[in-house]
């Protein structure tokens, strides 16, 4: 790193500030809808090897965060970054639950002096991020919780529900369920769109926390049943299906480069293959009911374990280490949860999206043990 880029890093971390929810709260009156932390047995995750970014939730136990909605006057979104920024520019650390360094936030979107107002109330949809498990493991169940809101429930309040990127048709199909009479969807332009960074000065937001923590899949059992039992289908399940889904056609990442050896290999345990990507959601969603067990590359298809019912889970990582959003999610819905890791030999210049080569014979051990029922468990 040159010692320009250093002193830039320094220079923005002297300038951009943070702050937390609790420090802008006068009392606890001014909490809506908190919803308790919830907590699962993680004996197992210590001994893993979690990556660096997520260490810090490794313990024998992992609970939810104490999350809750607030009203905050007076606010700036920034639709870059879809981050809110108070009054004197700090940003509000909970209106995301990414890592984001502080180097990579641009200052003049952060500090420009172009600025519109929007009046009256709003809610934020997006975050930075967007992808299926953003979408229904962040941004959905941090909605819901807003939407419980006296202002909101009541159709006499009109709320404007902002967002600066394209709402995608699988956004549209979960959001629905949710959207009452009196929300009023609304896009707003970032920077990329416009000649000149932008901020929107927001009247009154109402603002939740996100009810999971970042690297963690575990929503609170009572808002996970509540949001996601409103898709399942209406019919007994069948539990017959042996799911690997294939990362064929995700742009040349994360394949696997010896999946016709992987795919024969799972043949012999019934497994068959998928590609999410030419599935209709109500399709996904009918697939993975119906799971028995479901091995998959790391990636956001797995959030589709939302819709099983203790299933198996193997989830394969290109690298050393594993990033544990299904491995919490997995937990916290009574899966069996396995993983086999990389050996180290991929392309770290591809970081997270490297494609890599799977060691059959360490898949052929752990499906011998893994796929073996317990006492009184179904089998095929």
């Amino acid at each position: 790193m040159s010692l320009l880029t250093k002193v830039k890093k320094q220079f923005k971390r002297s300038i951009i500030q943070s702050v937390s929810i609790e420090t802008l709260l006068k009392d606890d009156l001014s909490k809506y809808n908190v919803v308790l932390p919830e907590t699962i047995a993680t004996e197992e995750a210590p001994k893993m090897v979690f990556a660096s970014e997520a260490t810090s939730l490794q313990g024998v136990s992992h609970s939810t965060p104490l999350a809750y909605t607030i009203v905050l006057e007076d606010v700036f979104y920034c639709p870059l970054y879809s981050v809110i920024l108070t009054k004197d520019k700090k940003i509000i650390c909970e209106s995301f639950n990414i890592t984001k360094p502080v180097e990579d936030f641009k200052l003049d979107c952060l500090f420009t002096s172009k600025v519109e107002d929007i009046s009256g109330y709003s809610v934020i949809w997006h975050q930075t991020t967007n992808n299926y498990y953003h979408t229904l493991i962040d941004n959905l169940p941090r909605f819901y919780l807003t939407s419980l809101h006296d202002i909101i429930q009541d159709n006499h309040n009109h709320v404007k529900l902002i967002h600066s990127r394209k709402i995608f048709d699988m956004e549209s199909f979960y959001l629905s369920q949710f959207l009452l009479p009196n929300i009023q969807i609304c896009q707003v332009p970032d920077s990329t769109y416009i000649n000149q960074p932008l901020l929107f000065r927001l009247e009154k937001l109402i603002l939740s926390k996100f009810l999971n923590h970042n690297f963690s899949g575990f929503i609170p059992n009572s808002y996970r049943n509540q949001i996601f039992t409103r898709f399942l289908p209406q019919r007994p399940r069948i539990k017959n299906k042996r799911i690997f889904i294939s990362r064929r056609q995700a742009y040349n990442q994360r394949h696997i480069i010896n999946e016709a050896e992987v795919i024969q290999t799972l043949a012999i345990y019934g497994f068959e293959v998928y590609t999410l990507e030419k599935m209709s959601i109500n399709e996904q969603i009918e697939l993975f009911y119906d799971a028995d067990a479901v091995i998959a590359t790391h990636g956001a298809g797995l959030t589709n374990i939302l819709f099983c019912e203790h299933v198996k889970v193997l989830e394969l990582f290109p690298y050393p280490f594993i990033i544990p959003y299904f491995y919490y999610l997995a937990k916290s819905m009574g899966h069996r949860y396995q993983y086999l890791c990389g050996n180290g030999e991929y392309d770290a210049t591809q970081g997270w999206n490297s494609n890599f080569v799977v060691d059959i014979l360490q898949l052929q051990n752990i499906l011998e043990s893994f796929m073996a029922p317990k006492i009184g468990e179904h089998t095929l």
